[in-house]
């Protein structure tokens, strides 16, 4: 069975905005060559060695020797942070990993923002997981009820690594690297350029997605971690308002799926079906949607 990508903007936040992590990026790569620029094996750096060493996760000596696992100067190994690498390692995220390397050392790293959202959206479960399952297709929805430019694209067969963009705000792509949508986690590495504000910022960024159902809908946590590359753009990346401006980005995105979900129910898919410019398929997969309860 596929693995379940996460929704539009959460998507685009994984990728985007916590990817706010270095100097100012070059130019957006065409998508699917973010990842491609992985290395072909892992490499054990101190922030990856010291953490698990210091969050008393098990690694082979002969990939983390002792000189690399005394930890990061600076770094606090508390319950938050040695929390996320347990859970990564206890879902299987191998530190040898490519990926998993890149992530945990990510995690390890002396500067940290973190930025957390704890909110509902008005959509049933089974709705909010369809368009969960089909990005192309809710970027298309949220493109015409929205009226703003969202794209969206699998870059495998699995659907758990894509590409999105959000006008010219928001670039990126990321990858599920554990969790699903049974357990109602998810976990993803992303790679992308935001513009919040005044700043043009990008680089790789951690998102973890928590979600179950709610009386008037899904509840949800939204966990984005970014690694500025020095003091100054950490101190930027924590001021208040940097973290104003970056929440009203998620909920900005967030709201445009609820909104357009709710504008494609009470049109009942009408205009659509009649316009030439969606095909025979995504006219059934529409028609399928409206079928699902609304709760």
């Amino acid at each position: 069975m596929r693995a379940l990508a996460s929704g539009l903007g959460f998507a685009l936040a994984a990728a985007s905005l916590a990817s706010a992590a270095g100097p100012p990026p070059s130019p957006s790569p065409s998508p699917g060559r973010m990842f491609q620029e992985t290395r072909p094996t892992a490499t054990p750096t101190p922030e990856l060695c010291g953490l698990l060493a210091r969050c008393g996760l098990a690694v082979d000596a002969a990939f983390c020797p002792p000189a690399m696992s005394t930890g990061v100067k600076g770094v606090t190994y508390d319950d938050e942070r040695c929390g996320e690498a347990r859970d990564l390692r206890s879902r299987g995220v191998a530190p040898t990993d490519p990926v998993g390397a890149r992530l945990y050392r990510l995690l390890g790293r002396r500067y940290r923002a973190s930025y957390t959202v704890d909110d509902s959206v008005r959509l049933g479960e089974a709705r909010l997981s369809f368009l969960m399952n089909d990005l192309p297709l809710a970027a298309r929805l949220l493109t015409y009820f929205q009226k703003r430019q969202y794209e969206a694209r699998y870059l495998d067969g699995s659907h758990t690594h894509f590409w999105g963009r959000k006008e010219d705000a928001l670039v990126g792509e990321a990858q599920l690297v554990a969790g699903s949508v049974p357990e109602h986690r998810l976990v993803y590495f992303g790679r992308g350029t935001s513009k919040v504000a005044f700043w043009h910022l990008g680089g790789h960024g951690f998102l973890a997605f928590d979600f179950k159902p709610a009386p008037a809908g899904v509840s949800y946590r939204l966990k984005l971690i970014a690694s500025p590359d020095s003091g100054f753009i950490n101190a930027i990346m924590n001021t208040g308002l940097f973290k104003r401006v970056v929440y009203g980005h998620m909920r900005e995105v967030i709201d445009d799926i609820t909104q357009a979900a709710e504008k494609l129910a009470r049109d009942g898919g009408a205009a659509i079906q009649r316009s030439p410019e969606w095909s025979q398929e995504e006219k059934a997969k529409i028609a399928a949607f409206l079928q699902l309860p609304l709760a």
